[in-house]
């Protein structure tokens, strides 16, 4: 493989890597956002009872 092809293969690598970790953000978020209104809706709860 020459020093091209492996950069080339690098740059590859890092663009996947980069779009994976946009991803997991994404859901990483999303969790986050699920967590918070699960804890209001607790804490919502408990001041009603």
């Amino acid at each position: 493989m020459t020093d091209t092809e492996k950069m080339r293969f690098m740059e590859m690598e890092n663009m996947r890597l980069m779009e994976e970790n946009v991803k997991l953000r994404r859901v990483i978020s999303k969790l986050n956002q699920t967590l918070n209104r699960l804890i209001e809706h607790y804490i919502s709860s408990d001041r009603i009872a």
